[in-house]
């Protein structure tokens, strides 16, 4: 294998590969074996099609295939065992032609790359980024109290119906005339909610009826939806469709779900028994729980504002543009060039935040170790189910959720690009003067706006 570079200016380069069958026959043999193991030819069982015909059937294929396969390898090996810093992925070039010499078994591949120009990501104290606290007002904690209430209510038994209960009973259908229809659907332990019927007029005649009584309604009217219909009724959708319109409804049971109360169940539920003792204690717990969850708005907000103030810091950096607008066709199915040129301003600034990331991630020697993707994995389960009112996590439940989340392997790169920005970004924090300001939540919303 020879592998040579040739730069073509400051920000653009090839690289040739040549290759010879030693770099590559012995891959496609053990290829070739292993679909010999599992081809299906007509005339021989598995496993024992003669290697002759395994190799004049997928021969070539198998060939390009490992071809690409050391291509990638070697290429990705040639860049970083000699350093180069690139910009996207190496793209074949557009005018040379590559000799595919399948007798000779040499071949000759010339690629693009584009050299990542040098960016300024150099930080002191005399630069500042603004970093927003914002305020957490007795309205805010009330909100918050009020959906915690929602999440842990509880369904109770009521006497009276008053319009948004959930109605256990026995439902018969009626004919025409309201009179039970020989041979119809009768469904001994039907269940509805009241919550999601569609009908004005059948919720009325529920308003008001008590355990024993029987409603008569249009149950097409009142539950439109097909699979909530055929659900009520006990059947599938097929009988469902065959269903008559109106119905008698026998109330058996009548039950009512009722936010929790604030008060020590609540607490014990939320906390643990003792831990919150009274309501300004808990209301204090919330607050605390608001300004964590705020202060992620606040990293989100600084992420922005850090990011942009290194892109105009490195708004003259000229960067290999046209290779560029070709990389993102390439790696992009759905995106055509007419829209990179359109929107290429955009992608300018995001190519810009990499360069300068990269050159912090050297600097400053910034790694990424399982126990950061841990830390982030924890924090995403925390956000994630206080959404559902689940406070007060212990450390060995934050960190089951957490070990869920790392084996599966694409949550394991996002959490690694997750754990990196958080470093990257930790870094400028502590090389930077931040600027701190107390802001409203309206005022802070309005940010995003401009």
């Amino acid at each position: 294998m020879n592998i040579s570079k040739n730069q073509i200016d400051n920000l653009n380069a090839t690289i040739k590969v040549e290759l010879v069958k030693e770099d590559y026959a012995e891959r496609v043999e053990k290829a070739l074996k292993d679909y010999q193991k599992k081809v299906v030819v007509n005339g021989f069982r598995q496993g024992k099609t003669p290697m002759g015909i395994v190799r004049k059937m997928y021969g070539k294929s198998v060939l390009v295939d490992e071809l690409n396969n050391v291509l990638g390898d070697a290429l990705n090996n040639y860049i970083k065992d000699n350093n180069i810093q690139i910009l996207g992925e190496p793209l074949p070039n557009e005018t040379a032609e590559t000799v595919w010499d399948f007798e000779g078994g040499n071949f000759e591949f010339l690629y693009d790359i584009a050299l990542a120009p040098e960016v300024n990501a150099k930080m002191s104290k005399r630069e500042k980024v603004p970093y927003y606290i914002i305020k957490v007002d007795d309205e805010m904690i009330d909100k918050q109290i009020e959906g915690i209430c929602k999440n842990n209510g509880n369904m109770v038994e009521v006497d009276v119906i008053e319009g948004d209960e959930y109605l256990k009973g026995e439902l018969i259908e009626l004919n025409e005339n309201g009179e039970i229809k020989e041979g119809g659907i009768k469904n001994e332990d039907a269940s509805m909610s009241l919550h999601y019927m569609k009908d004005e007029e059948a919720l009325n005649s529920f308003k008001g009826k008590k355990v024993g009584e029987e409603v008569k309604f249009n149950a097409v009217k009142a539950y439109p939806n097909k699979i909530d219909f055929a659900a009520m009724l006990g059947v599938n959708k097929d009988l469902a469709e065959k269903a008559g319109e109106y119905y008698c409804f026998i109330i058996k049971e009548i039950k009512r779900y009722v936010d929790a109360e604030v008060n020590e169940e609540l607490f014990t539920k939320l906390y643990g028994e003792g831990v919150v003792k009274d309501v300004a204690d808990f209301r204090a717990r919330v607050k605390e729980d608001i300004e964590k969850q705020l202060k992620n708005h606040s990293e989100y907000r600084f992420t922005i504002d850090a990011k942009e103030k290194f892109v105009k810091k490195n708004e003259d950096v000229v960067l290999p543009e046209e290779f560029l607008k070709r990389w993102i066709v390439a790696v992009n199915e759905n995106v055509k060039a007419e829209e990179v040129d359109r929107d290429f301003e955009a992608y300018r600034g995001e190519f810009k935040w990499h360069l300068v990331k990269g050159a912090i991630m050297r600097e400053y020697d910034v790694k990424v170790e399982t126990e950061d993707m841990k830390v982030e994995a924890r924090n995403i389960a925390a956000a994630q189910l206080q959404q559902y009112g689940l406070y007060g996590l212990t450390d060995e439940q934050l960190d089951g959720f957490a070990a869920r989340l790392l084996e599966d392997e694409k949550q394991r790169h996002n959490l690694y690009e997750r754990a990196l920005d958080s470093k990257v970004f930790a870094v400028i924090r502590e090389n930077v003067k931040l600027e701190e300001q107390e802001i409203s939540m309206a005022d802070f919303e309005k940010l995003f706006q401009q």
